[in-house]
């Protein structure tokens, strides 16, 4: 009987120091065990004395699986997620890191490709880091002719013939439009096309105070040109430069004001020039105007339709490279 209990006494201290006992048999590891609750990294926590509790992988900087590794194969990651950047870089996934989930993009910014509308570098700003030409899609400009003095906007004369402004496409031929283009009258053109890669059609008066100070005023137009923008008015040349979205305020016709600028408030063609009529301080910035089915411009003008000339900024279409074209903005 003694011979078993000194065996018994043998083998308590045995077992201690097999499962993480101190050295002194007595002296018992009250509870560290790995766990999060004392600050270890080799589990989840456990009662005192005892083996850690392992469970599933989360991201918490602990290892709660219990296999020597921290937050590998979260169970809380992988997940889908939008980030707080812009462009290629908007999608992306769940990831765990230094013990804190975070939505990593799927896609990293890389250089931008000029000219395909994307933001690769994913700074909010389209073909950015690209050359910006002069502004017109065959290199010469007609209008805002210094482009050291005015190099966010030109004037580019050339033809189109796809319709509108407003509710105009994006570039159909490549930019390769422009009066001194090898397709001066824009055949499978749009008016986009008259700008060069990082200008786009300027959308009005805000648009043109934003990137030519002063607008119009100052600048020396050659007789017989008028750059159209994508501006429309309510009609009486009144042109649509506030908030107001009411449809039954804001129409083609209704000479109202305050109305925002859609593909409602079409009426007449705005921009800057010295062709058309002035449109007597009442579109902001731009000074001149294109009479009703642009009468004031003439040919290679057409601004017809079948609504009785109320949506000339949906329809325009320029047959020919004469007479000036469109005002360009960059991006």
């Amino acid at each position: 009987m003694r011979m078993s209990l000194f065996v018994s006494a043998l083998a308590v201290p045995a077992l201690l120091l097999a499962c993480g006992a101190r050295s002194d048999p007595m002296a018992f590891d009250l509870g560290t065990g790995g766990g999060a609750g004392a600050g270890g990294a080799g589990g989840a926590g456990g009662t005192a004395g005892g083996p850690p509790v392992c469970t599933v992988e989360l991201c918490n900087g602990i290892d709660d699986d219990c296999d020597g590794q921290i937050d590998e194969e979260s169970q809380n990651a992988g997940a889908d997620c939008i980030t707080d950047k812009p462009g290629i870089c908007k999608d992306g996934t769940v990831v765990c890191t230094g013990g804190a989930l975070a939505c990593a993009p799927d896609v990293a910014p890389k250089p931008e490709i000029c000219g395909n509308g994307i933001d690769e570098d994913c700074n909010g700003i389209i073909d950015d880091a690209c050359a910006k030409a002069n502004g017109c899609g065959d290199g010469t400009r007609e209008g805002f002719v210094d482009e050291q003095q005015f190099p966010l906007i030109a004037g580019c004369s050339g033809g189109w013939n796809i319709q509108g402004l407003i509710v105009a496409p994006d570039a159909q031929c490549n930019h390769g439009a422009g009066n001194t283009s090898a397709n001066p009258n824009g055949m499978g053109c749009s008016a986009a096309d008259l700008c060069s890669p990082g200008f786009h059609v300027c959308n009005g008066a805000d648009d043109v105070a934003a990137h030519a100070p002063g607008g119009c005023a100052g600048v020396s137009f050659e007789p017989n040109l008028f750059f159209a923008t994508r501006q429309g008015s309510t009609g009486c040349a009144i042109c649509a430069l506030g908030t107001e979205t009411d449809p039954n305020i804001c129409t083609a016709g209704s000479c109202a004001t305050d109305c925002a600028s859609s593909d409602v408030t079409a009426n007449d063609l705005f921009g800057c020039g010295t062709l058309g009529i002035p449109s007597d301080g009442n579109c902001g910035v731009l000074t001149t105007t294109s009479g009703n089915v642009c009468s004031a411009l003439g040919t290679p003008w057409w601004c017809g339709g079948n609504s009785g000339g109320y949506d000339e900024a949906n329809v325009v279409i320029k047959f020919g490279p004469e007479g000036g074209g469109v005002l360009c903005c960059a991006d």
